[in-house]
């Protein structure tokens, strides 16, 4: 009997494991037609990882030429003279720290949070990041809970416009399409329209008409609601509109649920600020400026005048570096009207890449922006957070980046250099392969890219920073640690109209 089937099933089995063989020797990243091939792992279940693999992976090769920084460097393209990166081996057995305490940088913080448990003083915190805290992740969780042990209200400050309007949840935003915007990545940034401390300045529209009050439908306008859920975001209590020098005859005017006020924008100074008390809490604020020339307007922060108020300062592909193109004198007066007690600096995701052998360029950028930051406000600490997990594709399975250990060493030299303190995300996390755990746990805490986390992981990741934050509260004051006084009010300090509040 004649049949179609196989008469040697050893051979046909013997050939399909020596095809699979041939293929595992393919090098990771190889290409055939612009297409990148996966290789094979043909034992990846039944051998042994090697545990210093990461490591040898992470150390860079012999004689190995150096990298070049990417695009968005503005560190100087001088010769690498720091002693190479200090690489951390996985799977060794020493205990896990996920934070070094203080490094002299957080004591004025925590004198702040002392000082706001014991009579209710205001103490500020700014976030700085990139996609990571986009549309309050992390952050609206951090802030939450800083709220509730400490006392205050409000999202903080807020944009005119925002990428994230349309899925953030803290707070909704709508606005006008009228508006121009420069920002961080803006290729030509004039000098009338300089960049506020969220990397953005906004345009109005220019208008002819004198009268503020019959001009609603016709000027650049925005509005914010306030965002449902929790009890310190469902009311605007108290709101500071902040913008720049502009003509005498400009005007806003403001909507609330129960009013609509007109208000002069007066004050020269390079940052100035409106502040509104609504009288009863609103849920809704609506912004209409009738401008009769360029006035860059900048944000509106939501906030009580006691306890805690955090500030999300994100911005997407920012690899924190950009945060150099925002003029110092306007930090500067931004700080001089906020006076943070904490900067957090939020990067390391759109750095990270098995390309860099070294990060001692990144880090000698960085120190740029931390030097700037401890000069615009002097009264804060500076928190620099380690890079999270983030995997690659190494040998056809997802595994931690090469790059992530190198960088971590980066960032921690950093903040020992700068006197900073350092919380060790990539540790908190888990250390190697977390993300790989996060992406897979039921139900998944990080996204399939393998790199950001979703909503669930961010609120664990700002459950495990305020448990940080939190041991280092409970710590004794050190000696000399009580708050800062306040920076002497200038001569140049932008004007408060808190006579022209909404009634």
């Amino acid at each position: 009997m004649n049949s179609t089937r196989s008469q040697n099933p050893f051979l046909l089995v013997l050939l399909v494991v020596g095809l699979l063989g041939l293929l595992s020797l393919l090098k990771p990243g190889m290409t055939v037609g612009g297409v990148e091939l996966r290789p094979v792992r043909l034992l990846a279940d039944v051998l042994r990882k090697d545990p210093t693999a990461l490591a040898r992976l992470a150390a860079p090769p012999p004689n190995a030429p150096p990298t070049v920084a990417p695009a968005d460097t503005v560190a100087a393209a001088t010769a690498d003279t720091e002693p190479a990166d200090t690489v951390a081996t996985p799977g060794t057995t020493q205990p896990r720290q996920s934070g070094v305490p203080n490094l002299g940088g957080l004591d004025s913080f925590l004198a702040a949070l002392r000082q706001t448990k014991a009579d209710g003083s205001p103490v500020r915190i700014a976030y700085f990041g990139d996609s990571m805290i986009e549309g309050d992740l992390i952050t609206g969780d951090l802030r939450n809970s800083l709220q509730t042990e400490f006392g205050g209200a409000g999202v903080g400050y807020v944009p005119i416009n925002s990428i994230t309007a349309d899925f953030r949840s803290t707070i909704r935003q709508t606005f006008s399409s009228d508006w121009y915007e420069y920002n961080l990545v803006s290729a030509k940034l004039p000098s009338k329209c300089p960049l506020g401390i969220s990397g953005h300045a906004f345009l109005p529209r220019q208008v002819a008409n004198r009268d503020s009050t019959g001009i609603v439908a016709d000027t650049s306008w925005v509005q914010y609601q306030a965002g449902p859920g929790r009890a310190t975001t469902r009311r605007f209590a108290e709101a500071r509109l902040f913008y720049g020098p502009g003509s005498g005859r400009d005007q806003v005017l403001v909507t609330t649920d129960r009013h609509r006020v007109p208000h002069t924008l007066p004050g020269r100074a390079a940052v100035n600020e409106l502040l509104l008390k609504p009288g009863v809490p609103a849920r809704t604020m609506r912004f209409a400026f009738a401008a009769h020339g360029p006035r860059p307007v900048y944000g509106v922060s939501f906030e009580s005048p006691q306890g805690v108020v955090l500030d999300n300062f994100s911005f997407r592909g920012n690899s924190g570096l950009g945060l150099t193109k925002i003029p110092f004198n306007q930090l500067a007066a931004f700080g001089n009207l906020l006076d943070y007690r904490l900067i957090i600096i939020h990067y390391g995701v759109n750095v990270a890449s098995a390309s860099y052998k070294s990060y001692n360029w990144y880090e000698r950028g960085m120190t740029r922006v931390v030097d700037r930051m401890q000069r615009a406000f002097p009264n804060a600490s500076i928190l620099i957070v380690g890079m999270s997990d983030k995997s690659s594709r190494i040998d056809g399975e997802f595994v931690t980046d090469p790059s992530v250990p190198r960088l971590l060493a980066a960032q921690r030299r950093l903040a020992e250099r700068n006197h900073a303190a350092f919380w060790n995300l990539y540790e908190a996390m888990g250390g190697e392969n977390s993300m790989v755990k996060w992406v897979e746990e039921s139900p998944a805490l990080a996204n399939k890219d393998y790199t950001h986390v979703n909503p669930r992981g961010a609120h664990k990741i700002a459950g495990l920073l305020f448990d940080y934050l939190m041991r280092e509260y409970a710590h004794p004051t050190p000696a000399g640690g009580a708050r800062p006084a306040s920076r002497p009010d200038s001569t140049s300090r932008p004007v408060r109209d808190s006579a022209a509040a909404t009634r």
